[in-house]
C-alpha cells in the first residue's frame, strides 16, 4: 500500500520538474527572438504608414494596427513552435535561429519594398533569393539589375 503510495506520487512530481525545466529554458531562448520579431514587425509598420502617406493613399490607423497585430501573433507562435522543437531535439540543428533569421529577412524584404514604392521602384523578392542563394557564385551585373526595376507609368492615350 505505502509503495503505490509512493510511486503514484513520485510519478507526477518528476514529470512536473522536467516540464518546468523544459519550458524555463524554452523561455530563455524564446525571448530575445520575441524581441527581435516585434522589432522588425514595428519597422515594417511605420515604414508601410510612410510608404501610405507618400503615396496619398489613405491611412486607416485601425486596420494597421490589426494587419500588424496579426503579424505578431502569428510570429511569436511560429517563434515559440520552432524554440520548443529546438530544446526538444536537444538544440543540434539550431533550427530557431534560421527560422526566426527567415522572419526577419520577409519583413526586411517587406521593409525594402516601402521604402522603393513612393519613389517608383518595385523589388523583386524571388530574384533576391536566387541571388542569394547564388551568392558563393560569380554573379554577373544584370543578374543584380532585375531585383530592383523601376516602375513604368503608363500613359494614357
Amino acid at each position: 500500500m505505502v509503495r503505490d503510495s509512493i510511486t503514484t506520487q513520485a510519478i507526477p512530481g518528476g514529470f512536473s520538474v522536467i516540464v518546468s525545466g523544459f519550458i524555463a529554458e524554452s523561455l530563455e531562448h524564446m525571448i530575445p527572438w520575441i524581441i527581435v520579431s516585434f522589432a522588425v514587425v514595428i519597422c515594417d509598420l511605420a515604414f508601410e504608414i510612410r510608404k501610405s502617406l507618400l503615396m496619398g493613399e489613405k491611412v486607416r490607423f485601425s486596420s494597421a494596427i490589426r494587419r500588424t497585430m496579426g503579424k505578431l501573433v502569428t510570429y511569436f507562435a511560429f517563434v515559440c513552435m520552432v524554440v520548443m522543437i529546438n530544446i526538444a531535439s536537444g538544440s543540434k540543428w539550431d533550427i530557431d535561429i534560421y527560422s526566426c533569421l527567415l522572419v526577419c529577412f520577409i519583413e526586411f524584404c517587406s521593409i525594402i519594398s516601402n521604402i522603393l514604392k513612393p519613389k517608383g521602384y518595385s523589388f523583386n523578392m524571388l530574384k533576391a533569393l536566387g541571388l542569394f542563394g547564388k551568392k558563393v557564385l560569380d554573379v554577373e551585373k544584370e543578374d543584380i539589375n532585375e531585383i530592383i526595376t523601376e516602375n513604368k507609368k503608363e500613359e494614357k492615350k
